[in-house]
């Protein structure tokens, strides 16, 4: 059997599981946005588990320039501390560029399943509880699955936490070795002992 029809079939299946229209397609939209959260986070994990090495090279580049900046501050020298904190930022903005591969890659499962959905449910009008202001008292698909999919995806987010192996599984993808923020980078509160402002430095 294609490929695709397989995957038609199990995604078509819970919107079936009951006699009535309306519950089937909220019993399926529901499951729909479900596979589109679990299988974004997973696809995040996997990516994230690849660039661990990129991201901790990174993440100790921008610690270390860092900490020569501190110490080149507190010695007065503002060229070597313009310098290496130039350096700190560069190596933070690589690992910032790092995540967003991370952020993108669960998104193409509630695209994919956006596109599902077009193909199963396009141009057919779906009733609204109370009229809206602007939307009148039926929508479309998107509007169900993209509200239910925002929803499940921070209450999955604050859940899975919770999960005993949510630990050994953050270890596996490399969580423990996370972006480290300069403390001197713009946009992030400096510690007590980092607020000494090169602009006095002569």
């Amino acid at each position: 059997m294609n490929i695709f029809f397989w995957i038609d079939a199990l995604l078509i299946a819970p919107f079936r599981w009951v006699a009535t229209p309306e519950l089937g397609f909220f019993l399926g939209i529901f499951f729909l946005a479900c596979y589109s959260v679990i299988l974004g986070w997973l696809s995040s994990l996997g990516v994230q588990r690849l660039q661990r090495s990129v991201v901790s090279k990174h993440s100790q580049e921008a610690r270390k320039r860092s900490e020569l900046a501190m110490q080149a501050l507190e010695l007065q020298d503002k060229n070597a501390y313009l310098a290496q904190n130039r350096l700190a930022k560069d190596a933070y903005g690589k690992t910032m560029g790092v995540s967003v591969a991370r952020i993108t890659s669960s998104l193409w499962t509630p695209v994919a399943a956006l596109a599902w959905l077009d193909l199963r449910f396009r141009g057919i009008p779906l009733p609204l509880p109370v009229a809206i202001p602007g939307l009148g008292n039926t929508v479309f698909y998107p509007f169900y699955f993209i509200l239910l999919y925002f929803i499940l995806r921070i209450l999955y987010g604050r859940l899975i936490r919770h999960a005993p192996f949510y630990p050994s599984l953050m270890n596996w993808v490399g969580r423990s070795s996370q972006t480290i923020i300069p403390d001197n980078v713009p946009g992030h509160q400096a510690s007590d002992q980092n607020k000494a402002n090169p602009k006095n430095i002569a």
